[in-house]
């Protein structure tokens, strides 16, 4: 996804006039932080897992805690509320 369309989700998601409820903290790995952030680049599976020196599927895997974590069910709506909650930065 590129990183307009990921700061255009954004802006959309964030709603400056919602309440600040407090919610549970997101409990991320290293690795899960790793992931998220280039997958936030734009990289790919293939991309992440040979600039981590894993395979895909272990990226695929980080990424599917991810979504569960997050309780989303994409790689873009992941991306999306990581920065919504403050958890990476572009």
């Amino acid at each position: 996804m590129p990183q307009t369309q990921i700061r255009q989700a954004y802006a959309v998601t964030t709603n400056p006039h919602a309440p600040d409820a407090p919610s549970p903290p997101i409990a991320l790995t290293n690795r899960e932080y790793q992931v998220l952030n280039w997958g936030a680049k734009g990289k790919s599976s293939w991309d992440i897992a040979q600039i981590l020196g894993c395979t895909e599927a272990t990226v695929n895997f980080h990424f599917s805690n991810i979504r569960r974590k997050l309780n989303v069910y994409s790689r873009g709506a992941a991306v999306c509320e990581a920065l919504r909650l403050g958890l990476i930065t572009l």
